[in-house]
């Protein structure tokens, strides 16, 4: 049962977006591995380069469809990532007290953050800026590459396998730490809610400054 005391961090359009971003792009980085170790026999490529290919458009769509359904969160979203302080210095440069918790099991005094942490906004940047590149190289690789010069098939080749394993290696972090912050992953898999407390504790700039503010001009 959610508690009472608690706060909506994910809205249903979010979710919904994050569920096809899950169905398509772990897809997508499993098959794109195989495509660049090609380990399997050339019937079983084939497959998984069709799957690779549908992953890719369900990927694009989603893509597509929040920017025009949830424009209005799509730049609240922008404005948070690449907002930067010199709290985000700190907290770099503890890693928001992470490998102390899991390591140590020390807590560390961390820097106050917004809705989003510091590493939570490097790994937004990355997928916006990779994600938008391996969207654009991937459907010229795969429908245009007979009409561009061999050089820029080439350079877009390598743009797709570059962001794609660093894509790759985040989501291995991302949901690794998704997992250990248990009550954000229900929230962004079901509910959309996290507990008061934990709000105050992880996201304080968030909850003080539109949280509260929010509840106080409701009234």
């Amino acid at each position: 049962m959610i508690s009472q005391k608690t706060i909506l961090k994910h809205p249903l359009s979010v979710r919904i977006f994050h569920y096809l971003l899950i169905l398509s792009f772990l897809p997508l980085a499993v098959t794109g591995v195989f495509l660049y170790f090609k380990p399997l026999s050339e019937s079983a490529m084939n497959l998984t380069m069709q799957i690779h290919v549908v992953a890719g458009v369900v990927l694009t769509l989603d893509a597509i469809a929040f920017f025009l359904i949830g424009f209005n969160r799509v730049v609240l979203f922008l404005k948070r990532i690449f907002y930067f302080s010199i709290n985000d210095i700190k907290w770099f440069a503890i890693l928001g007290g992470y490998p102390q918790k899991i390591l140590l099991r020390k807590k560390v005094v961390v820097p106050s953050m917004g809705k989003y942490n510091s590493g939570q906004k490097l790994f937004g940047i990355c997928v916006l800026i990779g994600g938008t590149i391996l969207i654009f190289t991937g459907w010229i690789l795969w429908a245009l590459p007979h009409l561009m010069p061999r050089e820029a098939v080439s350079l877009l080749g390598t743009l797709h396998t570059f962001f794609a394993w660093v894509l790759t290696l985040f989501l291995l972090v991302h949901l690794f730490l998704g997992i250990y912050m248990f009550d954000d992953f229900k929230a962004m898999i079901l509910h959309g809610k996290i507990p008061y407390d934990e709000a105050k504790e992880m996201a304080p700039l968030w909850v003080e400054k539109e949280i509260i503010s929010i509840s106080e001009n409701s009234y």
